[in-house]
């Protein structure tokens, strides 16, 4: 039996930890998290569970501080570690740094349980597919094995992973996924640079049965406080035969409120499907509009979505009862300031219920960062361990009135949702950036938090509290 502990800094459930504790649980390994931000923190955890290796997820951003930290529990406990998430799949050079000793590219639970078996039979690791491990001081990386045909093969996540950090959690809202992959080209994206790494490995969309994730659900309801369930596969209901046989099914037997992710052209295509949602139990969606520009939209960043779509979707969502998260960026490469005022306005002009804008981070691996480099928007030099740890912060893009569209994403949640004050923050923009527009935006991006997520005030305004340095300061 082996012991693996994974560490984390923010207080968040992910399903990447919970679906590996799953797999290594059932094959007889151990498998713990804990939560803090320095050695001290993790210390007690360390000592009583005695890991055998610890293991962080991470995102583009978070990786200095998981590296950071991987360095002092080996040089403090002698204990190997192995990354896993979206930063070691796409940028594999990340498994040179001295303290790192394995990396895992791509969906990670077969990896991971196999890392398990061989370091309870003490045996070498260095051929495990999608691997990237040290061999005599070289990074050696191995092919990736064909992705899991049938989703429902593994164990449903486990749900007891985060039970150690307790209330500090909003736990009344709770994700499950259908589904895995997404058949769209976005540039900005990760899936499409997924894709791309598992050509000839098998299909890439799997679709779960509904008979499992109706009893997923079904646990989660008998088992915990849950009230609401986030769908949180990349589209929801992509297959509307699918989908339209689950709704009723989902309804009658869970009977919960949901949220989910959804293109604006899907939801254009069928003037039901919005109705179909609301009727099985769907009080918000959320989609991609990005950019108000449909030329940039489209060009440059491959969404394939037209105007047309956006505002016929949002129609349709209105009329069913159905509120709407929208996702934009500003910052992009070839964006003027004048595009990134036509995304507040399509905002305004489709009555966005809850507006959500990031500034364009150059995550590696994605093939908008390649145009950036291509177009001289990022130094030949840039390093992605310069990226700031929120997208919420600021640009590394070299392009005009960069400054005004800093600003403009601090207030682009006020300008949406009270577009009377839209003729005043385009003066306000010409500002130097300061802290009181970071603030701002603070306090109404966890406004449209809370209201979207439908989280519990008081859960929330704490794990905000606790947690703002993540999405506010560049520490």
């Amino acid at each position: 039996m082996a012991k693996l502990l994974f560490l984390q800094n923010i207080e968040y459930e992910f399903l990447g930890p919970m679906y590996v504790s799953s797999i290594v649980k059932k094959h007889g390994h151990e498998c713990r998290l804990a939560l803090g931000e320095t050695l001290d923190d993790f210390a007690q955890s360390i000592t009583q569970f005695r890991p055998d290796i610890v293991g962080f997820s991470i995102m583009t951003g978070s990786h200095e501080w998981a590296k950071e930290m991987a360095d002092h529990i080996k040089r403090e406990y002698g204990i190997p570690n192995i990354f896993g998430g979206a930063h070691p799949t796409f940028f594999p050079q990340f498994g040179e740094e001295t303290s790192i000793d394995m990396l895992v590219r791509g969906e990670g639970e077969e990896a991971i349980l196999e890392v398990m078996n061989l370091i309870d039979a003490k045996k070498p690791i260095d051929r495990v597919p999608n691997l990237c491990v040290k061999k005599d001081g070289t990074l050696v990386q191995t092919p990736l094995r064909n992705l899991r045909k049938d989703l429902d093969d593994y164990p449903f996540p486990d749900r007891h992973l985060y039970d150690s950090l307790g209330s500090r959690l909003d736990r009344t809202v709770r994700n499950v996924i259908t589904s895995r992959g997404c058949p769209f080209h976005c540039s900005f994206c990760f899936e499409d640079a997924m894709r791309e790494l598992y050509k000839g490995k098998g299909k890439y969309v799997r679709t779960r049965r509904i008979e499992k994730v109706i009893e997923e659900c079904m646990r989660l309801k008998e088992e915990t406080n849950v009230r609401v369930i986030y769908f949180a596969d990349d589209v929801f209901g992509l297959s509307k035969s699918w989908l339209y046989q689950f709704l009723p099914i989902f309804k009658k037997e869970i009977g919960l409120d949901f949220i989910c992710l959804v293109r604006a052209d899907i939801v254009a295509s069928d003037e039901k499907y919005a109705f179909h949602l609301a009727e099985g139990g769907c009080k918000s969606v959320f989609f991609g509009i990005e950019s108000g520009n449909e030329s940039l939209r489209n060009r440059v960043l491959k969404k394939q979505l037209k105007d047309d779509q956006i505002i016929q979707a949002a129609e349709l969502l209105h009329k069913a009862g159905i509120k709407f998260r929208t996702y934009n960026i500003m910052g992009l490469p070839d964006e003027t300031l004048e595009d990134a005022f036509a995304t507040v306005e399509l905002n305004i002009r489709i009555k966005t219920d809850y507006p959500w804008c990031s500034l364009f981070s150059p995550f590696p691996g994605t093939k908008l960062t390649d145009y950036a480099f291509e177009r001289g928007y990022l130094d030949e030099h840039f390093q992605c361990n310069t990226i700031s740890k929120s997208f919420f912060l600021d640009s590394k893009l070299d392009v005009e009135n960069i400054q005004e569209m800093e600003n403009l994403q601090k207030l682009f949640q006020t300008a949406v949702l009270w577009p009377w004050t839209f003729h005043l923050i385009k003066k306000l923009i010409y500002i130097k950036p300061n802290c009181f527009f970071t603030w701002w935006f603070g306090i109404i991006y966890f406004y449209n938090y809370i209201r979207s997520e439908r989280r519990n005030f008081w859960e929330s305004l704490k794990f905000a509290c606790r947690n703002y340095r993540h999405v506010l300061t560049k520490e």
